[in-house]
């Protein structure tokens, strides 16, 4: 999968969003997930569905997701390190 964990992950919060009801939005890394976006844990747990289909990895599932997640940059900062290894494999 060639996918920027970046735009897979803002692209499964506006999904979300969406999805949910809520009105779609600009999305930038800094923003807390819960307090920003609104966010539960089920929407977060949807959203980690969209990525695994997008992105072809579930970090939280390997336990390879480090600490907690609280903001849009943690998300996109453990994809990022989840998909390096694939990366470097098609280098």
């Amino acid at each position: 999968m060639n996918a920027d964990p970046a735009t897979a992950v803002v692209s499964a919060l506006r999904t979300v969003l969406i999805d949910t009801g809520r009105a779609d939005r600009e999305i930038a890394p800094p923003m807390l997930l819960g307090a920003d976006l609104g966010l539960d844990s089920l929407d977060v747990a949807q959203a980690v569905v969209l990525l695994e289909r997008a992105l072809g990895v579930d970090p939280f599932r390997t336990g390879s997701s480090g600490g907690p997640v609280r903001a849009v940059g943690d998300l996109i900062a453990i994809y990022t390190a989840a998909l390096e290894p694939s990366v470097r494999q098609d280098a």
